[in-house]
C-alpha cells in the first residue's frame, strides 16, 4: 500500500504556486495577463523512476457566480493504469477565479484516493467576510482571500524577484492563515520543450488537505512573461515526486486589465 502522503502529493504539486518576503498582502496584478480561457498544461507524475500518471491545470471558460465574471479552473490528478492497482487516484479541484481580482469566489475539492472519499464545496462572501461551506457551517475569512488554485494564477501575474516574497491570506479545511512561497534562485532548467530559465519558488503551506505534506516542494516557473510551470518537484519520507510539463496549449485569449 502507499502511504497517503504521496497520493495528496499528487494533487498538490499540480494545483499551488505562491510566493516568502516583504511584499504587501493584497499587492495589484501586473497589467497583462500571462494566462487566458483555454490555457491547459499537462503534466506527468513519476513517482521515483514509476510513473503515477498525469495531472492536468486548465482554464476551461468563463462563468457568472453571483453577477461576478470569473475564471473557472479545473485541476485533475490521476493515476495511471499500472499505479492504479496499487493506489487508485481520481482527484478533482474547481475554482472560480474572479477575473478582476484573481481571489476565489467559489472552490471545490473531490477526493478519491483508494478508499479515502471526500468532497468540499465553499463559497467565499468577501463582502461578508465568510467562507460558507455546503454543509452549512461558515467560517471568518479575510477579503480578497485565495483558495489553492487562485493562489496559483494570482503569483503567475507578479512580478518575482530572488530574494523577494510575496504574502497573502487564503484558505483551506475550515483554517484561514497566511500564505507565502520563497523566491529562492534563478535557474536554467532543461525540459522535453528545451532548456527554460526558471525561477524557482518554494510555497510555504500549512493546514490540512492540499497544503499537508511533508517535504520541500519546489515550483520551476519560466522567468518570462508566461509563467509557465515546467517542473514541480518534492521530496517525502516515502520517496520523490516529479511533475514535468508534457503538453502545453496557450490561451485562445489572454486577459488583459
Amino acid at each position: 500500500m502507499i502511504h497517503p502522503t504521496l497520493s495528496r502529493s499528487l494533487l498538490v504539486i499540480l494545483a499551488l504556486t505562491a510566493a516568502h518576503g516583504t511584499r504587501a498582502d493584497g499587492e495589484q496584478p501586473s497589467p497583462s495577463r500571462p494566462f487566458g480561457v483555454g490555457e491547459r498544461m499537462v503534466f506527468s507524475i513519476d513517482y521515483g523512476v514509476i510513473n503515477a500518471g498525469e495531472g492536468v491545470l486548465e482554464i476551461v471558460g468563463m462563468v457568472d457566480f453571483e453577477g461576478s465574471s470569473c475564471y473557472r479552473v479545473e485541476s485533475t490528478a490521476r493515476s495511471n493504469g499500472f499505479f492504479s492497482g496499487i493506489f487508485r487516484v481520481r482527484d478533482k479541484v474547481v475554482s472560480y477565479v474572479d477575473e478582476q481580482r484573481l481571489f476565489s469566489r467559489y472552490f471545490m475539492k473531490r477526493l478519491r484516493e483508494g478508499p479515502y472519499k471526500k468532497t468540499v464545496e465553499i463559497e467565499f462572501d468577501h463582502e461578508a467576510g465568510k467562507a460558507r461551506y455546503h454543509n452549512g457551517k461558515e467560517y471568518d475569512v479575510p477579503s480578497g482571500v485565495h483558495d489553492v488554485l487562485s493562489a496559483f494564477y494570482y503569483v503567475r501575474t507578479l512580478d518575482l524577484e530572488v530574494g523577494e516574497d510575496v504574502l497573502f491570506s487564503a484558505h483551506s479545511s475550515r483554517e484561514s492563515y497566511d500564505m507565502r512561497v520563497i523566491v529562492h534562485r534563478q535557474e536554467a532548467v532543461e525540459t522535453d520543450f528545451g532548456t527554460f530559465d526558471c525561477f524557482v519558488i518554494q510555497p510555504v503551506m500549512v493546514g490540512e488537505g492540499l497544503f499537508k505534506h511533508e517535504g520541500d516542494l519546489m515550483i520551476y516557473l519560466t522567468a518570462d512573461e508566461r509563467r509557465i510551470p515546467v517542473m514541480m518537484t518534492t521530496k517525502l519520507p516515502v520517496g520523490n515526486i516529479a511533475a514535468n510539463l508534457r503538453e502545453y496549449t496557450p490561451a485562445t485569449e489572454r486577459a488583459v486589465d
